[in-house]
């Protein structure tokens, strides 16, 4: 979310310089953040910027402040606000410069969207999401076309980007969209998870990409050795690996846990598949993770059941109800340290599935490996 609206209000800021004319006294800076606290008294507003640092910016009696209402980029069409009207939570980009080494810097215009602003456009960018996005897993890509070929559930999809596609990548330590970067087709590799907002063909084959969301994240068997709850810290053993590692589960994290007769039953339907292989995610988006939208794919067991909705129906698991010696199922970040990792989805009661089939794993978490630790829209 905070990375589409930075770049919305610099394209604001490009298509009006006259508005946001700096004097030629010293450099102008543009910087974006959330409002942390204002003192209108003292003509001052703090922000916790994008890149994390907290700054105080002071206003003069010639600055401007607009408030430009959702969806607008026209300065004729902002409002002009003071600045004791904004709020902790409002998202501001401030165009300023410093007089003094040291001293707090003054803002030439203020430009601000309140936090319903805020809502509104995640609500329209979640809404669009569902309606035309599409989730899946990269098999291919071709270079000299920049093209992509993803596969959603049993489908294959080809993705034909443009030239005003608008690539973003995920962190290796987060599944948040606001932890993304800005991208590019040369960074999306074969096995990534793909997140792509377009119009399809007819028949849904190819999709002419919008926006294109990649990452690369890992589906995990795991028994759990032991569990600290203090940092939330699950110490594993990967049953692929035979190897230890460190699995942490945050507040966006997704858990749930399979009553035993559904943990049964799937292991007679993957059991059944194994060879063949069951679906993974279809594509669908729960409105969670991109363009600020967030989102991801529900995973789908292709043999006569959706798993997704299931999974999707099962109440949250506290970490409390989890102990050492459990088998739990994990989609995780491919992480910065590959012996730590932080849960996007893990889940629970899987003995009997683990058992009955080892791509299980695969199939059931690689279709929610963008749907559990997306963005709530608090941003």
């Amino acid at each position: 979310m905070k990375v589409l609206q930075t770049v919305a209000f610099a394209t604001l800021a490009a298509l009006c310089p006259g508005a946001f004319a700096q004097p030629q006294t010293a450099p102008a800076v543009v910087i974006a953040g959330t409002v942390t606290a204002v003192d209108a008294a003292n003509n001052q507003v703090t922000l916790k910027t994008d890149k994390g640092e907290v700054v105080t910016i002071v206003t003069t009696p010639k600055t401007l402040v607009l408030h430009m209402p959702p969806g607008e980029s026209d300065p004729k069409k902002g409002n002009k606000v003071l600045l004791s009207s904004l709020e902790p939570g409002d998202r501001v980009v401030a165009f300023v410069r410093q007089i003094t080494a040291g001293q707090p810097m003054q803002a030439s215009s203020l430009i601000v969207r309140t936090r319903a602003d805020l809502a509104e456009l995640q609500q329209k960018d979640q809404d669009e999401w569902k309606k035309r996005g599409t989730t899946g897993t990269v098999t291919a890509t071709d270079a000299a076309a920049k093209t992509a070929t993803i596969k959603a559930g049993q489908k294959t999809i080809t993705v034909q980007p443009s030239d005003k596609t608008v690539y973003h990548r995920y962190s290796l330590d987060s599944a948040r969209f606001s932890d993304a970067k800005a991208s590019s087709f040369d960074e999306i590799h074969t096995g990534d998870q793909m997140r792509v907002l377009g119009e399809k063909n007819e028949d849904g084959s190819v999709i002419k990409a919008e926006k294109i969301v990649s990452g690369s994240f890992r589906q995990i068997a795991a028994t759990i050795t032991s569990i600290d709850a203090s940092t939330g810290e699950l110490k594993v053993k990967d049953l692929a690996t035979k190897k230890p590692l460190i699995i942490r589960v945050s507040a966006d994290s997704t858990m749930k846990k399979l009553p035993d007769q559904a943990a049964r039953m799937l292991a007679r339907r993957y059991g059944q598949g194994a060879g063949g292989g069951a679906g993974a995610g279809d594509g669908q988006v729960d409105g969670r993770a991109a363009g600020g939208g967030a989102g991801g794919g529900r995973g789908r067991g292709g043999r006569g059941g959706d798993v997704g909705q299931m999974l999707d129906s099962l109440p949250a698991m506290p970490l409390a109800e989890l102990k050492a010696g459990d088998a739990i199922m994990v989609s995780t970040t491919q992480g910065t340290d590959p012996g730590r990792v932080t849960a996007i989805m893990l889940l629970a009661g899987v003995e009997p599935l683990l058992t009955a089939s080892p791509n299980a794993v695969r199939d059931i978490m690689s279709g929610w490996n963008l749907g559990g630790g997306g963005d709530t829209g608090a941003q």
